[in-house]
């Protein structure tokens, strides 16, 4: 097998950028022109620079079964390679991804430069800089063309570098090398077409919707700007305002700035009404889904150089969160497309296929009653028991079913999935008043004391998981000290990091105490710690690596119906299927989605599977 490093150059200019386009947009775009490519084959080869008029020959030269293409930042590389050079390589991989799995806690950039400067590989080139908004010929004119081809073969020099430390030196694991490529490819080989027309009736409602929910903001500017009165109108409408750790004081403060994380996410709340809380409060003209929607319409009615019009390309961040889970990117979030909504509707399967989505089914919970020792809820999920409906049954002390006591069950079923990393009453007062409206048709709102009773009978009839959390608190402080050696199920505690069976880690830099707790810094931002959010972090973990490793199984299984990944969102797997074969790659699907991992053979599993004409109608 050829490992084959490659760094591109193309043309680029203020208008016409990565910095205003998708990369979909980027390289199908008709000024797209890819000045050449610098070419390092295998770590010890001599790099070369190979002009873009001689790349088609380059890559029609290359076996695509034996290669594996190497480049910082794949998710647009191998898009230039896949769609203007008609090339798949047998495997794709990314330094930037396996950067962010190894590196992401460290760095708050992890570009080329960054990177390399942070392995000590040397210094990235600034000639990129002199020469925007010009073409080949007009470096060739500038004279700058031999300094130009200099500067991108030490780029691929530091990929290469990049990869000979992380991969080579197993800081990475290979065998995650395999799911990477499984990840890349949902956006660089799309499998799913789209609706226009669902699409642009979205849009035009959403339009609709903003503007009369922006009229309804009633808050002056002066509300809207003041932290103080602004948290006062989001928790009028049920959210909890977030908070971050302060870099400047070291104290807690509201978490309000349009880079804050927790802020972000409520753009795109499920109440629309604080999205246009959210939209006022920044002053966007548009909210998310009118963004999204936008962008997806732009992208389906791209020319596809003589393919099927409509794809719609799934791109996601390997390795996006804290815990390896995966993340959506190209500012799509394909990860976060509401249930029942008509971003899902739109995406549609191919003629004569179907979309096909299989769910692990309350895999976190599991993890949690099986991590925890809690043995009577593992055997309530081994034996297949309705669990939420039985701890709704021991809170509201009478038989509680799916059909007859909707709303009791869904109290039990938030209980179960939620109440396991520490949430206190208030917070699960509130989620049951968010949530309730669109999971059962009618809004619960929990008196203080219904709200304290539950939670109350969770953490006392489930006494091994807030027993765990008490542990890990005193395992923090362990980690802190640098003494940790232990494990905990498959996760191996050592100084900073807890080793997870995969050979990932979940790092925990500059461990500190104060009166508020624990912190902890990630990509140069504060976090804070304690014994529940470390379960949530381990748990989360552990679900992903079960996840994926069903993916890896699947594809190896689906390869012989040239079937490939074609989404990931949370603990779902969703693939593109011939209709005749729907049937058969949905056992095939269940059966490996229920397979318990070597590491925790007494992990019940299960899962759940649909298929459909639309993404919609698969779930």
């Amino acid at each position: 097998m050829r490992t084959i490093f490659l760094d591109f150059e193309t043309y680029y200019s203020a208008e016409y950028s990565l910095r205003r386009m998708t990369p979909v947009e980027y390289v199908l775009d008709h000024r797209f022109e890819c000045i050449g490519c610098a070419v390092k084959e295998e770590l010890d080869g001599e790099a070369y620079w190979v002009d873009g008029e001689d790349l088609p020959l380059f890559f029609a030269d290359l076996d695509p079964a034996d290669t594996i293409l190497v480049t910082h930042n794949a998710l647009f590389d191998m898009c230039i390679v896949e769609w203007r050079y008609d090339f798949t390589p047998r495997l794709m991989v990314d330094t930037l991804g396996i950067a962010r799995a190894t590196l992401g806690h460290k760095l708050k950039s992890l570009s080329l430069a960054n990177v390399a400067m942070a392995l000590e590989l040397g210094v990235k080139g600034g000639t990129v800089q002199k020469v925007i908004g010009m073409c080949a010929a007009a470096i060739k004119q500038a004279g700058l063309y031999d300094e130009y081809i200099a500067y991108a073969i030490n780029d691929v020099e530091l990929c290469a570098g990049i990869y000979k430390k992380l991969v080579k030196s197993r800081l990475f694991p290979t065998s995650e090398l395999v799911v990477m490529d499984m990840v890349l490819r949902c956006g660089i080989q799309p499998q799913m077409r789209v609706d226009q027309c669902v699409l642009t009736e979205h849009l035009a409602l959403v339009r609709v919707n903003k503007a009369q929910l922006l009229s309804q903001v009633s808050q002056t500017r002066e509300e809207l700007m003041s932290n103080e009165k602004f948290a006062i109108a989001l928790a009028s409408l049920g959210v909890d305002p977030p908070r971050k750790i302060s870099l400047t004081t070291g104290k807690e403060t509201w978490a309000f700035a349009k880079t804050d994380p927790d802020f972000i996410e409520l753009e795109s709340h499920e109440n629309p009404q604080v999205q246009a809380l959210v939209a006022a409060r920044l002053g966007y003209k548009s909210t998310l889904e009118e963004t999204r929607t936008e962008k997806f319409l732009s992208i389906a009615r791209l020319h596809w150089l003589g393919a099927e019009q409509e794809l719609m390309p799934m791109p996601l961040r390997y390795s996006g969160a804290h815990t390896h889970r995966l993340s959506g990117d190209w500012g799509m979030n394909v990860q976060n497309m509401p249930r029942g909504g008509a971003l899902r509707s739109a995406l549609i399967a191919p003629p004569c296929h179907v979309i096909l989505a299989a769910d692990a089914s309350q895999i976190e919970a599991r993890i949690v009653a099986w991590l925890c020792d809690q043995h009577d809820l593992v055997k309530q999920f081994e034996d297949g028991e309705d669990v939420y409906s039985t701890f709704a049954s021991k809170v509201f002390k009478k038989p509680v079913n799916k059909k007859d006591n909707p709303a009791e069950r869904f109290i039990g079923k938030t209980a179960i999935l939620g109440l396991g990393y520490g949430l206190g009453w208030v917070k699960f007062q509130k989620t049951i008043m968010m949530q309730s409206a669109a999971q059962t048709g009618t809004r619960i709102v929990l008196s203080d004391e219904e709200a304290q009773n539950v939670v109350g009978t969770y953490r006392s009839g489930f006494a091994a998981v807030p027993k765990m959390w008490n542990m890990l608190d005193d395992h923090i402080t362990i980690m802190a000290a640098k003494l940790a050696d232990f494990s905990i199920g498959p996760c191996q505690f050592r100084k900073g990091y807890i080793a997870l069976p995969n050979g990932l880690r979940l790092n925990y830099l500059d461990l500190d105490s104060s009166d508020d707790g624990w912190t902890y810094t990630y990509g140069g931002k504060t976090k804070k710690l304690y014994g529940g959010s470390l379960l949530e972090n381990i748990v989360q973990a552990l679900a992903r690596i079960i996840v994926m490793d069903a993916g890896v199984r699947l594809r190896a299984k689906f390869a012989q119906y040239g079937i490939q990944l074609a989404l990931q969102v949370h603990d779902e797997l969703v693939y593109v299927v011939p209709t005749e074969l729907a049937n058969t790659c949905k056992q095939i699907a269940l059966e490996e989605m229920s397979r318990r991992p070597a590491w925790a053979p007494s992990l019940p599993l299960a899962a759940e599977a649909g298929w459909g004409k639309t993404y919609a109608d698969a779930k």
